[in-house]
């Protein structure tokens, strides 16, 4: 049983963790024993026990990245805000087990299921990230230019490169923080990410018709810098509103250009079954031995995703 808020939820902790992607998996009975997901190993160090609530162990890692509570690994592993990973486990194993609709409205009294609303942060935060750090060009061929453009920067103290999230109005609503050692990433705040989806203001400002869809914000970006305008989904689900948002923005195909594993895959079955026969939907292959779009060479991405029927756009105007 996991506590979440008030609630105590019985969760099945080994069905949430085989949805991904595992280095050296060992799966026991009442545990997973596997090479840490933040961090690169060969010799497994990492450990998730079942009898003890999903409570996470990592021996080679640092400070509040040695141990924690499961809702904080799945959230890393979901790609959003823990908050959004509680609400998704409670949609999940504690709303559906109730029968009575007023019991369920009783006991979810103080727990706001309902959509958040977001806080606009100030643009002026973002001053004390106005760094870059080489790890974007030398290691994802994100050159300062794009950064600029996006306003992607860096936070030299906690050494970790800083994405903002913007709405589709352009308003800034969080930002992501991944580090420049490890795998590990945070947020700025709890306002929910999943309800928004990455460079969706830069597409409706070109007005673009034909995007891509990938699942992180640097594949969304290595494809708008080459000319193909692409929204991240920042994990490997569609949610509702971000279902809404692409068909409310006057897109007419979308392209699927998902990570070459098991998240990626069930992300294009999902969008299959989610938007097929409400707009275009094509998919972009590439060989299995790149693992997503920014692991393909430039030469070699433009002519997997070039369409000579379709305009391209320029990211930097």
């Amino acid at each position: 049983m996991l506590l979440i808020g008030h609630y105590e939820v019985d969760i099945d902790f080994e069905s949430e963790l085989r949805e991904f992607d595992w280095v050296r998996p060992r799966w026991k009975e009442t545990k997973l024993i596997a090479c840490s997901p933040f961090r690169n190993e060969f010799h497994p160090s990492f450990a998730v026990s079942y009898d003890k609530n999903g409570i996470w162990i990592d021996s080679g890692g640092e400070g509040e990245w040695r141990s924690g509570r499961f809702t904080k690994l799945l959230s890393w592993l979901r790609n959003e805000t823990e908050e959004e990973t509680e609400e998704y486990l409670l949609e999940k194993y504690f709303i559906v087990g109730f029968r009575d609709t007023d019991e369920l409205e009783l006991s979810f009294e103080g727990w706001n299921t309902e959509k958040k609303t977001n806080e606009v942060i100030l643009l002026s935060v973002l001053d004390q990230f106005k760094f870059i750090h080489p790890y974007l060009e030398e290691k994802r061929g994100i050159e300062e230019i794009y950064q600029r453009a996006l306003k992607i920067g860096y936070d030299p103290q906690k050494k970790a490169v800083s994405f903002p999230i913007f709405d589709k109005k352009g308003q800034l609503v969080n930002i992501k923080f991944r580090s420049v050692t490890d795998k590990i990433f945070w947020y700025y705040n709890n306002n929910p990410v999943r309800q928004h989806l990455y460079l969706l203001d830069l597409v409706m400002k070109k007005k673009a018709k034909r995007v891509f869809l990938v699942e992180s914000e640097i594949d969304a970006i290595t494809l708008f810098k080459n000319g193909f305008p692409a929204v991240a989904v920042m994990g490997g689900s569609l949610t509702k509103n971000q279902k809404r948002l692409l068909l409310d923005t006057g897109i007419e195909t979308l392209v699927l250009a998902t990570d070459n594993d098991k998240q990626g895959r069930r992300l294009k079955k999902s969008i299959h079954s989610q938007l097929g026969g409400l707009m275009n939907i094509e998919e972009m292959s590439f060989p299995d031995h790149y693992k997503d779009v920014n692991d393909i060479p430039t030469a070699e991405l433009i002519e997997y995703a070039t369409n000579t029927n379709e305009l391209t756009f320029d990211l930097v105007d």
